[in-house]
C-alpha cells in the first residue's frame, strides 16, 4: 500500500471524525498551555523574588494538572479509539496489514502533537502573560513590565517533552488494542462489559455503597478541630468515593426493575420505552456516570474553597493583627524589673522620632497543650503526638495552641470582665472549642465565658489554626499552665511554643509607610523585631493568592474534564442510538414520543450524576470548612454564600455544557454525522 493513499486515508479520516479529533485536540492544547504557564512560573525571576511562596503553589498546581491530564486524555483516547474500531475492522477486511494501521495511527497521532504543541505553547505564553499582570494586580503589589515575562525556552522544552511523552503512550495503547484483535474481535462490542448482574449480587453492592457512603459521610459531618479534619479528609474521600461507585452500578438498576415489575406503570407507551432505553444506558455508563458525579463534586469543593479564601483574605488577617507594630520580649515584664527598664526606655525613643497612640504592654504565655473529653466539658492536658490526627472514636482529644493572658493584663487592653474564682474566659474561632461549658485545669472545674475577639494581637491564630485565648483570673496559675504543660520532646509535636512573653504593641498615627525603617531601626537598637501590619498583610494576601491560584488552576482542568466526558459520552451514545431510533421510526412508532422518550432519558442521565454530586458537596459542608481554618477561614456566612453561589453557577455552567454536548447527540441520531 502506497503512502499516497494511506495520506488520503488520514485526511479523510479527519473530515469524517472531525467532531471528535477537533475537541480531542483543542483540549490537549489547552491542558498543555495551562502546563506550560505553570512551569513558567517556577523559573520566572520577577515571580521569584517577589511572590517566592508561588513557586510552591505552582509546583503543587503541576502535580495536579499532569494527574487530571494524563487522565483525562488516555479516557478521551479510550473513547476515540473504541469509536474508530469499525472503521479498523472494516479495513482489515478489505486488505489492509496491521502494520499500515499503526503507521496511520502514527502520523495521526505526530499530526496533532504537531498542532497541539504549536497552539499550547502559543497560546500558554499570551495567556501567561495576561495571568502575570493579573495575579500582580490581586495581590496590589507593584506593577510588572510585559518584558518581566519572558517566553521561557526550558519551560517550553519539558512541556513539549511531556506532551511527545504523552503521544508515545497513546500510540503504545492503540497499538496494543490493535496488535491482539482480529476484525471480528473489532466488530464485535465487548459483551463482558455490559452482562447482567445477579439480583442478589446488585443488593450487595448496594448495601456496600450505602455503608462506605454512610462511612464517607459521618467522617465528614463530625465535628472536629481544622487539624483532625485535615487527619481524616483523605478516609472521607475515599469511603466516599468507593460507595458512590458501588450506588451507580446498583441502584439505578435495582430501581428500574422495581419499575419493571409494575405492570400497571411499566406497559404504558411513554415508560415503556422511557423505563427500558434508562435501565440500558445506567447499566451501561455507570462507571462514567459515578466518575463525572465525583469530578462534579470535587469542582464545586474546590471552586468553594477558592472563592471564600479570596474573600476572607482581609477579613481574616484583620482579626489577627490588631495594630500598626507588634514586638515580642522573652520573659514576663511582671516580674523582671530589668525587662521593665528595657520596654520604658524603648517607649521613650519611639515616641521621641514618631507620634504614637497608647501603648499595649501585656504578659502571654503560650502552650501547646491538649483538650479532652465530651463537646461541653473538657480536660486540659499535656499534648501528644496523636492529638487530633485520625480522630474516629468516641473518645476526643484535640491539639490546641493556647494564648493565656491574666484578667489584670486583659483588661488593660480590652473592654473589662469580670471573673469568679471559678471562671475563667476564652476567645476562639474554633466552633467545637465554642462549644464547651466548663474547663477542667489541674483537677478543679472552671465555668466557661466567652468573648467575640480581642483588642491584642492573635497572629499566632494564622500561624496555629485551632486557637484559644484563654483569661485567667491569677497571674500564678497562667504560670503553672505554661510550666507544668511544658513539652519535653517538643520536636515530634504539632505545636511546640511554650513560653511567656511580653509583647509591646502600638499604632502610629500619620505617616505609617514612611516611619517603618525608622521603627525597625529603633527596635534593633533595644533588641526587640517588630511585625509590621501592612509588611505582614502584603506577605499573607501573597500567600492566600498563592492558594487560590492553584484551586483555580485545579477548578479550570476539572471543569475542561467534565465537558471533555459529557461530550465523548453524548457523541457515544448518539451513535448507538441512532439505530434503535432508526428501528423505532421503522416500528410506525409516533417520531413525538420516539424524541420525548430519548430526550427524558439524556436528561435523567445526565441529571442524577449532578444532584449526587450536590448531595455530596452538602455533606462534605463542614469538614471543608473546618478544614478551611488551617489558613484562617472562620467566617460562616462568607463560605456558606460562597458555597451556594458555586453551586449556582456550577449548575448554569453545567447546564450549558449539557445543551450544547445534547444538541450534539441528537444531530447524530438523526442521521447529520
Amino acid at each position: 500500500m502506497t503512502f499516497k493513499i494511506l495520506w488520503k486515508m488520514i485526511k479523510q479520516n479527519f473530515v469524517n471524525q472531525r467532531h471528535i479529533i477537533v475537541p480531542f485536540i483543542s483540549v490537549i492544547s489547552i491542558l498543555f498551555g495551562i502546563e506550560y504557564i505553570l512551569l513558567s512560573l517556577t523559573t520566572n525571576i520577577y515571580f521569584n523574588e517577589h511572590h517566592p511562596e508561588l513557586k510552591i503553589s505552582a509546583i503543587i498546581g503541576i502535580v495536579f494538572m499532569t494527574m487530571l491530564l494524563f487522565i483525562f486524555l488516555i479516557y478521551a483516547n479510550h473513547f476515540v479509539m473504541n469509536h474508530r474500531k469499525k472503521e479498523f475492522a472494516l479495513n482489515m477486511v478489505l486488505g489492509m496489514e496491521k502494520k499500515h494501521l499503526r503507521l496511520i495511527i502514527l502520523i495521526e497521532l505526530f499530526i496533532q502533537f504537531i498542532i497541539s504543541a504549536i497552539l499550547s505553547i502559543v497560546g500558554g505564553y499570551l495567556f501567561g502573560e495576561l495571568f502575570f499582570m493579573l495575579f500582580n494586580k490581586l495581590v496590589n503589589t507593584h506593577q510588572p513590565q510585559l518584558s518581566d515575562y519572558p517566553f521561557d525556552v526550558l519551560s517550553m522544552k519539558i512541556t513539549l517533552t511531556m506532551l511527545l511523552s504523552l503521544m508515545i503512550i497513546l500510540f503504545v495503547i492503540n497499538n496494543f488494542k490493535i496488535s491482539f484483535k482480529n476484525s471480528l474481535q473489532l466488530l464485535l462490542k465487548n459483551k463482558s462489559k455490559t452482562h447482567e448482574k445477579s439480583r442478589v449480587r446488585l443488593i450487595i453492592f448496594l448495601i456496600l455503597g450505602l455503608i462506605f457512603i454512610g462511612i464517607g459521610y459521618y467522617l465528614a459531618i463530625k465535628p472536629n478541630t481544622a487539624i483532625g479534619s485535615l487527619g481524616i479528609i483523605f478516609f472521607a474521600i475515599l469511603s466516599t468515593l468507593i460507595g458512590t461507585y458501588l450506588l451507580f452500578v446498583s441502584l439505578g438498576s435495582i430501581v428500574l426493575e422495581m419499575l419493571q415489575k409494575l405492570d400497571y406503570y411499566y406497559y404504558k407507551p411513554n415508560h415503556f420505552f422511557f423505563i427500558a432505553g434508562l435501565k440500558s444506558r445506567v447499566k451501561s455508563s455507570a462507571i462514567g456516570l459515578a466518575t463525572i458525579s465525583f469530578m462534579c463534586t470535587f469542582l464545586i469543593v474546590t471552586l468553594s474553597m477558592t472563592v471564600s479564601t479570596y474573600r476572607n483574605m482581609d477579613h481574616r488577617f484583620e482579626f489577627a493583627f490588631k495594630n500598626d507594630y507588634a514586638g515580642y520580649y522573652i520573659g514576663d515584664f511582671h516580674k523582671d524589673s530589668k525587662l521593665q527598664r528595657k520596654i520604658e526606655n524603648l517607649k521613650k525613643d519611639i515616641r521621641q522620632e514618631v507620634p504614637t497612640g497608647q501603648f499595649k504592654i501585656y504578659a502571654r504565655g503560650m502552650v501547646g497543650a491538649e483538650l479532652q473529653g465530651g463537646l461541653k466539658h473538657k480536660k486540659l492536658k499535656r499534648q501528644t503526638v496523636s492529638s487530633g490526627l485520625f480522630n474516629f472514636g468516641n473518645k476526643q482529644k484535640f491539639n490546641s495552641f493556647i494564648s493565656i493572658y491574666n484578667k489584670s493584663d486583659y483588661n488593660k487592653n480590652n473592654k473589662k470582665i469580670k471573673l469568679d474564682d471559678d471562671e475563667i474566659a476564652i476567645s476562639t474561632s474554633v466552633s467545637l472549642f465554642k462549644k464547651m461549658k466548663t474547663l477542667n485545669i489541674f483537677g478543679k472545674t472552671y465555668r466557661v465565658k466567652y468573648i467575640e475577639s480581642t483588642n491584642m494581637d492573635n497572629l499566632l491564630y494564622l500561624l496555629y489554626a485551632d486557637g484559644i485565648t484563654l483569661i485567667v483570673n491569677q497571674q500564678q496559675l497562667m504560670d503553672r499552665i505554661v510550666n507544668e504543660y511544658r513539652n519535653h520532646n517538643d520536636e515530634n509535636l504539632i505545636i511546640t511554643p511554650n513560653q511567656v512573653q511580653t509583647a509591646v504593641e502600638f499604632n502610629v498615627l500619620k505617616e505609617k509607610d514612611k516611619l517603618n525603617h525608622r521603627i525597625k531601626k529603633i527596635g534593633v537598637q533595644h533588641d526587640i523585631e517588630f511585625q509590621v501590619k501592612k509588611q505582614n498583610l502584603l506577605m499573607w494576601k501573597q500567600v492566600n493568592s498563592s492558594l487560590v491560584f492553584v484551586g483555580s488552576v485545579v477548578s479550570l482542568v476539572l471543569l475542561i474534564g467534565i465537558f471533555l466526558m459529557m461530550y465523548y459520552k453524548q457523541v457515544s451514545e448518539g451513535h448507538e442510538d441512532r439505530d434503535a431510533y432508526i428501528t423505532m421510526k421503522q416500528l410506525g412508532l409516533d417520531e413525538i414520543l420516539i424524541k420525548k422518550t430519548i430526550n427524558k432519558q439524556v436528561i435523567w442521565v445526565f441529571l442524577i450524576p449532578v444532584i449526587v454530586a450536590i448531595i455530596h458537596t452538602l455533606a462534605a459542608f463542614r469538614i471543608i470548612y473546618s478544614v478551611l481554618g488551617i489558613v484562617g477561614q472562620y467566617d460562616l456566612g462568607l463560605y456558606a454564600t460562597s458555597y451556594v453561589g458555586v453551586i449556582v453557577v456550577f449548575i448554569i455552567f453545567y447546564s450549558i455544557m449539557y445543551w450544547i454536548t445534547s444538541r450534539i447527540y441528537y444531530t447524530m441520531i438523526n442521521g447529520k454525522h
